[in-house]
């Protein structure tokens, strides 16, 4: 059976959630798979994000939104994850 996953690492240093989450929703259309996880992760001794995309829903690409972690919002969000924005390790909340 093939693997329907792709993996993705971002550079530790991207600017801001928005950034990702412009670069997420980009990568979601070209690929045609939906993000998974987000990760934190050492690449080389270089911080990364490590993004999982997997095939799933079609109808759903190209559309998440991603915030900083909250307590209050994390039972509605579709998964819960680490980035690095500027270096610096950030837990967010991804929502479809």
């Amino acid at each position: 059976m093939a693997d329907d996953t792709t993996t993705l690492y971002y550079a530790g240093e991207m600017a801001s959630l928005g950034a990702l989450q412009t670069t997420c929703n980009t990568d979601e259309m070209n690929l045609e798979k939906n993000l998974q996880s987000l990760d934190t992760v050492l690449d080389s001794g270089k911080k990364v994000t490590e993004a999982v995309y997997k095939a799933t829903d079609p109808d759903t690409l190209g559309a998440l939104t991603i915030e900083k972690f909250s307590e209050e919002k994390k039972d509605t969000a579709a998964f819960q994850g680490k980035a690095y924005i500027l270096t610096q390790p950030v837990d967010v909340l991804v929502f479809r």
